[in-house]
């Protein structure tokens, strides 16, 4: 036998195997004669041999081989499936040409579409198209109709030649059975376009996960991964500037982003930011990453919001579990948000804490579920409660007037800080079910960090100051003039700086500098000459001296400037300029820039001039604020 197929080479190609115990008693007994033929001829045995042991005719002993060994679409064999009594391996194809047919004329029609399609190859090219809406640049919204899709086929058939005495024309209902179905094949073949072309985006990002492969990138311990996302908190929220409960301005604050980042194996909340923006830029991440590295949270002392209480069991990992200050991660799960792929996040990440970062399939959010999930019953059990709530859409739990509401209500930014930082802290000392059973995300924690058997890696406190983590480094040139008498000093986003040392160092006219910049106040940055040697600490210029901010508000005062949308008054410091700005044009962008002004806590215990605007970090009051008592976290 010219054709030798051993064995060896059906279990390494693979082939389709039957449980005869599951067919129909009817066509057990062929299928279990056929397969002991097939059995036989494998073992080496002649045909004439096979058929004195079977009573098959040697012809359909060879047959049924070659049905055996022929290959399925997905390139194995078709194996004992092609040995079941009146099973096909090959589709249908008609060869006699469609004749006419006559009015009461029934039948005759079998593998009209497959002939027709194999003689127009155009017709099932332009079909296809239409059946998964690659054809059309806004379909996603619309509803799929495959009634619609069967008068397309129409069109196609009809611009490729086709006539009324030509099928599907000449049929009584114009075939729509048969084309309906070949549109449930064409579905039913390629499941992720199938899943865009009739759900949209949302089932194409479901069609990504449980797909039966593993997935490349598992965690095997307590933070292996750490999935980081952001999640647009959806209500409106009334914001206090002067910081007394009992008079409440009218702003509003809406697109408001909450950041987290949460362990994959224990599905323990690692720290949580509020972004008061329009977008979460990427040192918002580099903070998030700082503040769930390093650990930095403590319970609130004092909280507003009546019946508010901390479980004797909550806390985030670095105050419950002290051991985990500094433990080295295995790697981040972003999505690929333009801000996450900024330099500052590499050098975090990559260099100065040592993990690596996935970034996983672009519109796939499936690859990071323990962050979503968290999301998820956040927006159900809290945000969507409220009666400022905006929904995740029109459709899904918009409130009556929300923003109305949040001055009605008076939902206020702060109780809402307040709330998510209890409702978190409270989330990592309750079980969440899963793979963790009734252990919650701190008790497993706990008991990794008790294993006296595990090294649990963590990074030096000497290196984690040395590196100043969360801050970055810039080159600058140093300008002056010896023949003018200007002094040396740098140049940073429209600031002069300048030290003792480096004011009566001539010699480095001209020469540069690296800087590292302490994002969160940028009155002082730190000076390196050659080789990495410490230069000292740089002043900025009276004008920025007096009131701690950050990098971000200097270069969004620089832009209003730029852009002439106010004006400083000599004398007066830039950021509380920009602040009375922001009070006097009350919008809801700068409602948001307001409350991220009053989050950088400003050191407002130095002298302000009189006469300007200040921002007063609110005092503890102790108010009733009965709007939040129906939440689960009070239950």
């Amino acid at each position: 036998m010219k054709n030798k197929i051993s064995r060896e080479r059906l279990s390494s190609v693979g082939f389709e195997k039957v449980d005869p115990s599951l067919l129909e008693p009817a066509i057990r007994e062929s299928f279990v004669r056929r397969q002991h033929a097939i059995e036989l001829k494998l073992d080496g045995l002649t045909g004439a041999e096979i058929h004195r042991i079977t009573g098959l005719p040697e012809s359909e002993i060879t047959r049924f081989f070659k049905r055996y060994t022929a290959l399925t679409e997905e390139g194995i064999f078709w194996g004992e499936s092609a040995l079941i009594p009146q099973s096909r391996i090959v589709s249908y194809q008609r060869r006699k040409p469609l004749e006419k047919k006559g009015s009461e004329q029934k039948g005759g029609m079998s593998g009209a579409l497959s002939y027709t399609l194999a003689k127009f190859p155009t017709i099932s090219e332009k079909f296809k198209a239409a059946v998964f809406r690659t054809d059309l640049e806004y379909a996603c919204g619309s509803r799929y109709d495959k009634r619609q899709l069967c008068n397309i086929f129409y069109d196609i058939c009809a611009a490729a030649g086709l006539t009324a005495e030509d099928w599907p024309f000449n049929q009584a209902r114009g075939a729509r059975r048969t084309i309906t179905r070949y549109i449930d094949k064409l579905l039913n073949d390629d499941f992720q376009r199938a899943a865009l072309a009739t759900g949209g985006s949302i089932a194409l990002i479901h069609s990504k996960v449980g797909t039966g492969y593993s997935p490349f990138l598992e965690s095997c311990d307590v933070y292996d991964l750490i999935e980081i996302d952001s999640y647009h908190v959806d209500a409106f929220f009334v914001l206090n500037i002067s910081g007394d409960k009992r008079t409440k301005t009218k702003d509003v604050i809406s697109r408001i982003w909450l950041m987290a980042a949460i362990c994959r194996r224990s599905n323990a909340i690692l720290a949580t930011k509020f972004v008061f923006a329009s977008e979460v830029r990427s040192q918002d991440l580099v903070d998030l990453i700082c503040e769930a590295y390093v650990g930095g949270w403590a319970p609130r002392e004092i909280l507003n919001v009546k019946d508010l209480r901390y479980s004797e069991l909550s806390g985030m990992p670095c105050y419950s579990v002290p051991k985990l200050r500094h433990h080295i991660w295995g790697g981040i799960c972003l999505d690929n948000a333009m801000q996450h792929h900024a330099n500052k996040v590499y050098e975090l990440a990559l260099h100065s804490l040592g993990f690596s970062i996935n970034f996983g399939p672009l519109g796939q959010p499936a690859r990071r579920p323990n962050i979503e999930r968290l999301f998820k019953r956040i927006a159900t059990k809290v945000m969507h409660q409220l009666p400022s709530t905006t929904g995740s859409s029109p459709a899904d739990g918009r409130a009556d007037a929300p923003e109305k509401a949040a001055i009605r209500y008076q939902i206020d930014v702060d109780d809402a800080l307040e709330v998510m930082d209890v409702y978190t802290a409270n989330y990592n000392g309750t079980p969440q079910g899963g793979m963790n059973k009734a252990n919650s995300p701190l008790d497993i924690l706990r008991d990794y960090c008790a294993n006296d058997d595990l090294l649990i890696p963590a990074t030096p406190e000497s290196y984690i100051n040395s590196v100043s983590l969360g801050s970055s480094t810039r080159e600058v040139k140093v300008t002056g003039s010896i023949k003018h008498g200007i002094r040396p000093r740098i140049k940073l986003d429209q600031a002069i700086y300048t030290s003792t040392e480096l004011a009566n160092s001539p010699h480095l006219i001209g020469k540069k500098l690296t800087i590292r910049i302490k994002p969160h106040d940028y009155r002082y940055v730190e000076a390196y000459i050659d080789d990495g040697i410490y230069l000292g600490m740089l002043t900025v210029e009276a004008s920025w001296r007096h009131i701690a901010h950050s990098v971000t508000t200097r270069k969004l005062v620089n832009r209003a400037l730029a852009k002439k949308e106010f004006q400083i008054a000599e004398g007066q410091h830039p950021v509380l300029a920009w602040q009375k700005h922001l009070i006097a044009n009350a919008s809801p962008a700068n409602a948001r820039e307001l409350k991220r002004l009053q989050e950088e806590r400003c050191d407002t215990s130095q002298l302000i001039p009189k006469g300007q605007v200040e921002i007063v970090p609110e005092q503890p009051s102790n108010s009733v604020s009965e709007r939040w008592r129906f939440l689960d976290i009070f239950n």
